[in-house]
Formats: structure tokens, sequence, C-alpha cells
């Protein structure tokens, strides 16, 4: 497919990435992950809006570092409807602008990475409304059953103990990675949250119980702290 100069992305990065200013981007690509000169949002000149295009704001509550805008940029940026992209990720904000009728189509690609799109107009009229916090006991239980599958193998108890042990403190705070994780690989790109899927599920393979329940649980743990950070 002929590449498309008009395509550019911008990014407000968290966590330890490196920072981007707007680069030109073909449309069958991802931009690459090299570094670039720093910019800030009042550095950052306004998205042009070619005739025929209309320019439109969403909150994803899911964008909150690089892994998720290059899962995005990587599926919006193939999409010929869309012109260009910009991210906020500190304030969970992406930009595009997009032909006119292709709102619709954008939310849908959106929608296909696990990630809820909620448009800028939608996201004022309930900003007064206070967010359901997560549970946290599924942390905490996935903690102390990592904890006891580790207790239960330096005591030598039988090894299905153990496992069944494992697998409980996985399956209380990993299938979100789990599901991450298969998003990515579906969509070609080998993410930490693929990574970490293939690393855990390879200790199982190998019968590394609480090797596999500990790295999940901290791995989480970690999402959690860079998630409240943005907050």
């Amino acid at each position: 497919m002929p590449s498309d100069p008009s395509i550019k992305s911008t990014s407000d990065h968290c966590c330890d990435h490196e920072p981007q200013r707007p680069v030109e981007i073909a449309k069958d690509a991802c931009c690459s992950d090299s570094a670039q000169p720093q910019s800030t949002p009042t550095q950052s000149a306004p998205l042009d809006i070619p005739a025929g295009r209309v320019r439109t704001q969403w909150r994803i509550a899911q964008m909150d570092c690089p892994t998720e805008e290059a899962l995005i940029r990587k599926k919006l940026g193939g999409m010929a409807e869309v012109t260009a992209l910009e991210f906020n990720l500190m304030q969970r904000l992406l930009t595009v602008v997009h032909r006119v009728d292709a709102q619709l189509n954008v939310e849908t690609a959106i929608r296909s990475l696990g990630m809820t799109p909620e448009s800028l107009a939608d996201s004022a009229a309930t900003a007064n409304k206070a967010e359901t916090p997560k549970p946290w006991w599924p942390l905490a239980i996935s903690g102390l059953a990592a904890l006891g599958a580790e207790v239960l193998h330096w005591a030598e108890q039988p090894v299905w103990l153990v496992a069944l042990v494992a697998l409980a403190a996985i399956a209380a705070c990993g299938l979100g990675t789990y599901k991450k994780g298969w998003v990515a690989l579906k969509n070609g790109n080998l993410n930490i949250n693929a990574l970490m899927s293939i690393a855990v599920t390879g200790a199982l393979l190998i019968g590394q119980w609480p090797e596999a329940a500990m790295v999940m649980f901290l791995f989480t743990v970690a999402e959690l702290i860079e998630a409240k950070s943005l907050d």
C-alpha cells in the first residue's frame, strides 16, 4: 500500500519510555519507538484538518502507557479513513482526524483492541460522576496465594497442592494480562503483556508453579502502580 505522508502521530509519554514529537508515518506501519526530542502539549502544533475530514476526541480509560498507544497507533494508522493521530496519555485522550463518516469505524477498531472509547462530549457530561474503583480483594488473594505456593513448595508439599494454589493466584490477578496479551498477538504486536503471558505460561509448562504465580502477581502490582501514578 502506498504511504500517506499526511498521517502524523504525537504522544505525551508516561513511564520510563522515551518521548516523541510529531513524526510522519506510513499508512501500513506503526511508528518507530526510537528516541525523539521531547515535546509538551503546549509545544505541539494543532492537527491539520483537511477538507472533508473532522477532528474527534475520545477518552480511553485503558490507555495509560505507550503499550496501549502502540496498539492503537498501529490499528488506526492502517485505516484509509484516518488522517492523523494525537495521544495524550496523562489525560488518556486520543485525538483523531478522520473522514466525516468514519467515526463508527474508528470506535469499532478501538474496541477490537479490548478498549472502550468514550467521546469527549460524553466524558464531560459524566466528569462529575464518581468512578467505581476496582475491588482490591482479587489482588490481595493473588498475593497471598502466590506467597502460599512459595511456602508450600519449600515445605515440600505435594506438587498438585502447590500447582492448585499457584493457579488460583494467577487466575485472581492475571486474566487481564492474558486477555491483553492475546489481543496484542492477534494484532501482530509482541508487547509486554504478550511477553508476560508467554513467560508465565512457559513457567507453568515446565512445572515452576510458585515462580509463575509470583511473577504474575508482581507484574500486576507494577501495572497498578503505573496506572495510579497517572491518577
